[in-house]
């Protein structure tokens, strides 16, 4: 890949988020309207951001975190009753704008605090990847291939546990998705027939954690300073050994 494509490619998420500075949308648009690879991952990362609003209302139905309006303003500090007129009255609606939004500081902040939010956005990153990004039927990547992609693309020493036969479990594809403010590698799998996606968030800790969100199952915990999150279907006894391999493997 080219050295500016890897700089638009880096700056697609807030494009399609429209939070780009005027210049950087600007550079952005010129590049797409000359590179059609880079034209066509933009209309992939758009279609990804319209998917993820259309499932609003199931978000808004979901379960909120008790006291997550104190665990806000407590974040936010001394600094809150300061802050604009539109800022007080976020916090209150809680998750509902937060999860459309799925960026922006505050919910950085309260994301790396709440299993229920970190949850409910890699499961959103989840059906979106596999809606959008799925390779075609046939299409797979062995462990090794997938290490050295993340290592040379975005340099991430990664452990990728590999499909297992015994476990009917497949590695389809390694990913680079977004979290809150930062970007988290994503291995997409498929086990006995179910989307299954591991992601690893680098250099944070957790404790243990299950969180049931969006039709699906996230498991949450720690290991070697980084913390990982196993999305997969609530109904999930077929897959029950895949996820068991997965989780022992994961390092």
């Amino acid at each position: 890949m080219k050295e500016s494509c890897r700089r638009i490619c880096d700056l697609l998420a807030q494009y399609a988020d429209g939070t780009l500075a005027p210049a950087d949308r600007a550079e952005v648009q010129r590049h797409l309207d000359n590179c059609p690879p880079c034209r066509a991952a933009a209309g992939q990362e758009c279609g990804g951001r319209a998917l993820l609003r259309a499932c609003a209302e199931r978000l808004r139905a979901e379960p909120l975190p008790p006291g997550l309006k104190s665990r806000c303003e407590a974040l936010s500090g001394a600094s809150y009753h300061a802050r604009p007129g539109w800022f007080r009255r976020l916090v209150p609606l809680a998750l509902a704008a937060m999860l459309v939004i799925l960026t922006g500081s505050l919910f950085s902040f309260v994301t790396r605090r709440s299993d229920a939010l970190l949850a409910a956005q890699l499961t959103a990153d989840h059906l979106k990847c596999f809606g959008l990004f799925r390779p075609a039927a046939g299409q797979t990547m062995d462990a090794e291939q997938a290490q050295r992609l993340l290592a040379e693309r975005y340099g991430w020493d990664l452990h990728v546990p590999p499909s297992s036969e015994k476990n009917a479990l497949q590695l389809v594809t390694a990913r680079r998705c977004l979290y809150a403010d930062g970007r988290i590698p994503h291995l997409m799998y498929q086990a006995s027939g179910q989307d299954v996606s591991l992601f690893v968030l680098e250099g944070e800790t957790r404790v243990p954690a299950e969180v049931t969100t969006l039709g699906h199952h996230s498991r949450i915990w720690s290991r070697g300073g980084n913390t990982f999150v196993l999305v997969s279907p609530v109904a999930e006894a077929q897959v029950a050994g895949a996820i068991q391999y997965v989780r022992q493997d994961a390092r």
